[in-house]
């Protein structure tokens, strides 16, 4: 059954609402991580089994960059983050 907030919104724009979400909920998890819950399943209520391949396809040419910026942003907000790269550096 499909969630009536989501009801105005195309396929595209929820999987960008998703994929803008990930970063947030990742981070702050108690906060972002229900609202991007509802989202994917919504998008999956939509697309199925196509789901995965649809968003890979839509979303490979930000992956590389966004997951540098994320990590960035996580060895500023996150202390065990902080501590797992120092123990990389030996």
């Amino acid at each position: 059954m499909t969630d009536i907030r989501f009801q105005s919104f195309e396929d595209a724009e929820l999987a960008d609402i998703w994929y803008a979400l990930g970063g947030a909920a990742v981070r702050h998890p108690e906060h972002f991580k229900p609202l991007m819950d509802s989202v994917a399943t919504e998008l999956l209520d939509r697309r199925g089994v196509g789901l995965n391949p649809w968003l890979e396809e839509r979303f490979r040419p930000f992956r590389f960059a966004d997951s540098r910026d994320d990590a960035r942003a996580n060895l500023e907000v996150s202390p065990e983050a902080r501590q797992f790269q120092e123990s990389r550096r030996g």
